[in-house]
């Protein structure tokens, strides 16, 4: 698809692949945390030895590390729930914006992902090009390390 036949259904499916990504990162977090715990519990009516104590520590440990990552990834689900994609011709959270010949979905990180023949990126909140970019229409120019663009698509 080009980049003039935007419009709100498009935008959806966009946000709607990048929660099924998120919400996939998410169940396998959840998955490793179920699997470290698993691993962490001894039946306390058996004899252990040491090894058995120390696996059952480090799967504990490594639960907690999952549960971070699960608390992460519910953040991440929950920020792109909150994104508006109604169509619009002003940077915010949950335009996408192309630059560079790169398109992106403004006001939560992503890595790559394609829907429907493109591919695209996120912008988190934090980042240099989101606060260079905010409020900007397609046309204006800004500079993000030295270097200028100019949006070519705000939609």
């Amino acid at each position: 698809m080009d980049d003039t036949s935007w419009d709100g259904a498009r935008k959806a499916r966009v946000k709607e692949a990048l929660r099924g990504r998120v919400e996939a990162a998410l169940a396998s977090a959840r998955e490793a945390v179920a699997d470290q715990q698993g691993a962490a519990e001894l039946d306390q009516a058996d004899v252990h030895d040491v090894d058995d104590l120390s696996q059952s520590d480090e799967g504990g440990d490594l639960a907690g590390l999952f549960g971070g990552v699960v608390a992460r990834r519910q953040e991440e689900l929950a920020r792109v729930d909150a994104l508006d994609v109604t169509p619009t011709d002003v940077v915010a959270d949950g335009a996408i914006v192309a630059f560079g010949d790169d398109h992106y979905l403004v006001g939560v990180a992503a890595e790559a992902f394609e829907v429907d023949g493109t591919t695209f990126e996120g912008i988190a909140a934090d980042a240099p090009a989101h606060a260079a970019i905010l409020g900007l229409k397609a046309g204006d120019r800004f500079t993000i390390g030295g270097t200028e663009h100019r949006l070519d698509l705000v939609v």
